[in-house]
């Protein structure tokens, strides 16, 4: 029989379930960054409902948010965990906030805007491909939230915050390279298209940041549990 890990042996029941259930939110996250790569590399006529998606994602986020808060704040676990529990929570729904506004941008962009100028697609294009490889990074580095979340021992935790880390300063180096080429290119775009490039970036880099917070957070959790 296998045995029980330190975490499942010295969580209470609340405390276990809930961090299980927090699952949702990676898996959630995932499946976001899924659609909006496949609004950066897909079909103009598309962006509408993909767009669509992602907004009904984002309530369901919403709505967690406010099951587990309400769960949190009325008792369900220890006291001396709250802060760092709704911290948590709001971080883990930041990702899938970020992603609501990162696919507005896109829809505005490629459906609002490039029909009217459309050589502005050929600068958009080679940065897009670079947010499809920040965001594919991303994704990984929620998996790795995921994987923190369920239940493991303190050397997986710890070893999925190393991986974390490790995605975080790939991506955040990624951000500057976008940036710089930005800036170097900027006479070949006016300022909606600059300022929607650096947003995006800046947006995508965030997403990471909060995954990396989140693992913060959940070894501290973890942390206080064992002591």
């Amino acid at each position: 029989m296998e045995k029980p890990s330190l975490f499942k042996r010295l969580a209470s029941i609340g405390e276990k379930n809930l961090l299980i259930e927090l699952t949702v939110y990676p898996d959630l996250s995932v499946s976001v960054a899924d659609i909006l790569m496949e609004m950066m590399q897909g079909k103009r006529e598309d962006l509408e409902a993909l767009n669509e998606s992602v907004k009904m994602k984002e309530k369901e986020g919403d709505n967690y948010s406010k099951k587990f808060n309400a769960l949190v704040t009325r008792g369900a676990v220890n006291p001396s965990l709250i802060d760092n529990l709704l911290f948590l929570i709001n971080r883990l729904d930041d990702v899938i906030d970020r992603s609501y506004y990162l696919s507005r941008e896109i829809k505005r962009m490629n459906f609002d805007y490039v029909p009217r100028n459309g050589n502005i697609s050929t600068v958009t294009g080679p940065f897009y491909q670079k947010f499809v490889h920040m965001l594919t990074s991303g994704k990984e580095a929620m998996s790795c939230v995921k994987g923190m979340l369920s239940e493991a021992g303190m050397d997986s935790i710890r070893d999925y915050m190393k991986k974390i880390e490790i995605i975080e300063e790939a991506v955040d180096d990624l951000k500057d390279s976008v940036l710089d080429e930005t800036y170097r290119r900027a006479d070949e775009m006016n300022y909606l298209v600059f300022n929607h490039i650096t947003s995006m970036v800046h947006k995508i880099d965030d997403m990471v940041d909060d995954c990396e917070d989140a693992a913060g957070l959940i070894l501290s959790i973890y942390e206080s549990l064992t002591r």
